[in-house]
């Protein structure tokens, strides 16, 4: 299966969408390594912050290793199957929902107004992805993407 596949909304917004995701994540290593002054900072926080950035990362592996070799980025031209077991019993976007709890676990762990700000393009961008992804699903898999959904 190809690595990447159509974008489902602009190209320059998808790319903005994982560049904010990515350098949320990120805002956890410069807390940790002293690059920036976080606006409020304690134990409870660097916590909480650091189970939610683990507990994204385990859900995000377990949804690489459950969409085994239809993983691409953008939606694939080839025919796939629609996974439903595993992680994929729990959420329709275990990648996305992990993805989003990394960057939560930044946000509490590096408290600072940019991580925010990158969390929140994170969030809209990668919710009208999920939009035009869940269209291309029911087109594709019709009825058995529809009971899966309402599961």
């Amino acid at each position: 299966m190809e690595p990447i596949g159509k974008s489902p909304i602009p190209v320059l917004l998808l790319i903005t969408g994982k560049i904010a995701m990515l350098f949320c994540w990120l805002f956890f290593l410069a807390k940790t390594s002293n690059v920036l002054t976080m606006h409020y900072d304690s134990q409870t926080t660097q916590w909480i912050g650091i189970a939610l950035y683990g507990l994204g990362l385990i859900i995000v592996i377990l949804g690489f290793l459950g969409l085994g070799s239809s993983v691409s980025v953008g939606l694939p031209e080839e025919e796939t199957a629609l996974k439903t077991g595993g992680i994929y019993q729990f959420t329709r976007n275990p990648m996305y929902f992990g993805g989003f709890g990394i960057c939560l676990g930044s946000c509490v762990y590096s408290i600072h107004i940019i991580n925010i700000i990158l969390f929140s393009i994170t969030i809209a961008i990668h919710h009208s992805i999920v939009l035009k992804e869940e269209k291309f699903l029911e087109k594709r898999f019709g009825n058995n993407w529809l009971e899966y959904k309402n599961r």
